[in-house]
């Protein structure tokens, strides 16, 4: 498998890939983006690239369906050409791009679709459109499927690391406890890494939740778990 880590190889592939787009369409192109970028290994970074040039060349009314096409090749790069998309779509479409994150976590099939989609959407939109997202966070945090919990952990965890709001944290924080008691591998994972990272850059909020977090019939090991881990984390920064 080719190895792509140069921004001018990359444009080279998705230049290919746009001609097509405009000469014979969305279907058409998605079957180019195949082949000459999702079956490669491409950085990140390159394919959030990407990811905001499809943004910018392909007609609005045809994002969600170009979407919807990557989407359905089921690829790891894949999710991070389509959480791009809707990450640029938040400022104009914020509860639609919220909705095709959780139609399309919904539907994963291995953790990483999660953790992609989540950090670049609902993190996104968490920190950069804050009183919008978190009603929207709060109803998602009940949704019936564990993947779309894990992508909402993700997605809790960069909104924090990229400077969330003290205040707005600590409103999460009560959704990461609502699920703190959870025996579901994935939510365990999800929301424990957004609570290790509330810990690691907020100990404060873990000392004003002290109550809640030691009530073993409400807060499992796991959680308390990586609170720990976090606590430690952010001792350790400290000290150097």
């Amino acid at each position: 498998m080719e190895i792509v880590t140069r921004k001018p190889i990359i444009r080279e592939y998705l230049d290919r890939c746009l001609k097509i787009y405009h000469t014979r369409g969305v279907a058409i192109c998605v079957q180019e983006v195949q082949n000459q970028i999702l079956n490669k290994k491409v950085k990140f970074p390159l394919l959030e690239y990407c990811g905001r040039t499809f943004y910018e060349e392909i007609a609005e009314n045809e994002h969600l369906t170009f979407c919807d096409h990557i989407e359905a090749l089921k690829t790891e790069g894949g999710n991070v050409l389509l959480g791009i998309m809707l990450q640029e779509r938040l400022k104009n479409h914020f509860d639609q791009s919220l909705q095709k994150a959780t139609e399309y976590t919904a539907k994963a099939h291995i953790w990483y679709v999660c953790d992609i989609i989540g950090e670049r959407v609902f993190g996104y939109g968490l920190l950069h459109y804050t009183s919008k997202a978190i009603p929207e966070i709060q109803k998602l945090f009940m949704h019936p499927t564990n993947w779309v919990v894990r992508s909402l952990g993700a997605g809790v965890h960069y909104a924090i690391k990229k400077g969330l709001e003290k205040e707005d944290v600590k409103t999460v924080f009560k959704l990461l406890l609502s699920k703190a008691n959870s025996k579901d591998k994935e939510i365990c994972q999800g929301v424990g890494w957004a609570a290790k990272t509330t810990a690691k850059f907020h100990p404060e909020i873990i000392d004003f939740f002290e109550k809640e977090i030691g009530n073993n019939d409400r807060v499992a090991h796991w959680f308390r778990a990586k609170i720990k881990i976090g606590l430690n984390r952010n001792a350790y920064a400290k000290r150097n």
